[in-house]
């Protein structure tokens, strides 16, 4: 997957540490967006969102940065309007119940729903658990999977 300089989100933090001080950074987030923020031919930035220099230094370990973020795809879900199809009627309600709460607030589910917000993995688990144990046997069905940056 290709990252572009207009795909880093506005206000991300980059991390001019560079290969030759971080082990990660050749599959950082904030270092691949440092690197194509200085090699871009455009007019720089007055002012750029960064990991503090000074937090770095501090680190007895450069692989244990908190701000690492990965640049590997995440599999998102995208969309479940069909996920209840298959439920009998008596238990749809406390299943559905049930997976609202697998998500932080109501307006993500039904965002999730629509599918104008992706379902990360942890919440396909969380789901998929749900479905597992009300004992029917039936798989969740989600409408579409999308291979995503995690910015």
């Amino acid at each position: 997957l290709m990252i572009y300089l207009q795909d880093v989100p506005n206000g991300y933090a980059h991390c001019f540490a560079g290969k030759d001080i971080c082990p990660k950074a050749s599959t950082c987030l904030r270092a691949i967006a440092a690197q194509l923020q200085s090699e871009s031919q455009e007019p720089q930035p007055a002012t750029i969102t960064t990991v503090n220099a000074l937090y770095l230094k501090q680190l007895p370990d450069l692989a244990s940065c908190s701000e690492y973020r990965s640049n590997q795809p995440v599999h998102y879900a995208k969309g479940m309007t069909h996920l209840f199809d298959e439920l009998p009627l008596k238990q749809a309600h406390s299943i559905r119940l049930k997976v609202l709460y697998c998500f932080s607030c109501e307006s993500y589910f039904y965002r999730s729903r629509r599918g104008t917000r992706l379902i990360s993995p942890q919440e396909q688990h969380a789901i998929a658990n749900v479905f597992r144990s009300s004992g029917l046997g039936i798989t969740p069905k989600f409408d579409e999977f999308r291979d995503e940056i995690d910015w």
